[in-house]
């Protein structure tokens, strides 16, 4: 594959790439350079299959399933490296959250991740499972504790 496809391929993702990112450490510039750690990690590791792969790009199916494949796997490297990272900037973010996104924000970093790829990239529990890299019961818990607290701060804000 050449440069120029590589690029024809990813794109069309980056919107989404950089909401994920934004999604995992609120701050623009930030975020980023999240996007840009993420894909210079995933063009390292898959980089012998990428410069031998041929891609046609006019079969439009092979095309939409590599772009796939490729997006879950930048989106795991950004993840990876964006929990890592939420931690070291956590007290810097924190000042300059969104209002109406505190309680998301407020989510420790894998279950917002969680949260974010299903509800949000409507992403399968299976695919979640290969972006973050934990097992399907560990996602489906975090599905579960995100979804609570998400309700629970609603809830409390009802009452207040």
């Amino acid at each position: 594959m050449k440069r120029k496809e590589f690029f024809q391929l990813v794109q069309p993702l980056t919107p989404k790439l950089y909401k994920f990112a934004y999604a995992m450490i609120p701050d623009d510039l930030q975020a980023e350079q999240l996007v840009i750690d993420g894909l210079n990690a995933f063009l390292l590791n898959e980089q012998k299959e990428i410069v031998g792969r041929e891609v046609d790009l006019e079969g439009n199916k092979d095309f939409q399933i590599l772009g796939r494949k490729y997006f879950k796997g930048i989106l795991a490297h950004i993840s990876s490296i964006g929990v890592r990272r939420s931690a070291q900037l956590s007290h810097q973010t924190k000042a300059g959250l969104p209002e109406n996104y505190k309680a998301f924000f407020a989510l420790e970093p894998k279950i917002r991740a969680a949260t974010y790829l299903r509800y949000i990239s409507q992403l399968s529990v299976d695919e979640i499972e290969d972006v973050l890299q934990i097992p399907r019961f560990e996602v489906i818990e975090k599905l579960h504790n995100g979804r609570f607290l998400l309700l629970n701060d609603l809830n409390k804000g009802m009452y207040l």
